[in-house]
């Protein structure tokens, strides 16, 4: 791993960090309300985006694994979007 590569990575770290707080202290001073919690998946989002392209080192190209990843992750982070509103609505 060469500097640049290396600086590259601890920026990416810092980032995930800051969108790990963040979300944290957006969720909780939100509450049950619908936008809180779009914003909070739309950061799990954000952060698991750059954990498959920067730290499985799937930026370049177009590898099936990145796509699959990252569609896994549009899966489960809609499931969490359809089972909070349905709390929200329901309950």
């Amino acid at each position: 791993m060469t500097r640049r590569q290396h600086e590259e990575l601890v920026g990416v770290l810092a980032m995930l960090i800051t969108f790990a707080i963040g979300g944290a202290v957006v969720a909780a001073l939100a509450g049950a309300t619908i936008i809180p919690i779009a914003a909070v998946l739309l950061i799990a989002f954000a952060k698991g985006r750059l954990v498959v392209l920067d730290f499985l080192e799937l930026r370049s190209g177009q590898h099936p694994m990145r796509v699959a990843l990252i569609g896994w992750l549009c899966i489960l982070l809609t499931a969490a979007l359809a089972r909070s509103l349905a709390v929200a609505l329901i309950g």
